[in-house]
């Protein structure tokens, strides 16, 4: 899955964006999608990876369930899901 630039209308914080962008560059790489993997790259703080997280959840970006778990498998919805 390719990034989809809709993300930049989608009026998400830094945070959120860059966290998905990270997400769609580890898919596309091959790697497992999931926090602790994410966290391995990510240059802020853990609680800041947290709350990218959520808040790409709360918009219908990633598919996961809530609290986002470390070791959680993340899925990326279709933009046609997001809010």
């Amino acid at each position: 899955m390719s990034m989809d630039r809709a993300i930049f209308n989608l009026g998400a914080s830094v945070e959120a964006t860059s966290l998905y962008i990270l997400l769609c560059a580890l898919l596309d790489q091959g790697e497992s999608l999931t926090l602790d993997r994410a966290g391995i790259q990510w240059n802020g703080t853990r609680e800041e990876l947290i709350k990218a997280a959520e808040e790409l959840a709360e918009r219908g970006v990633l598919a996961t369930s809530k609290p986002v778990a470390h070791d959680q498998a993340i899925q990326l919805n279709s933009p046609s899901k997001w809010q």
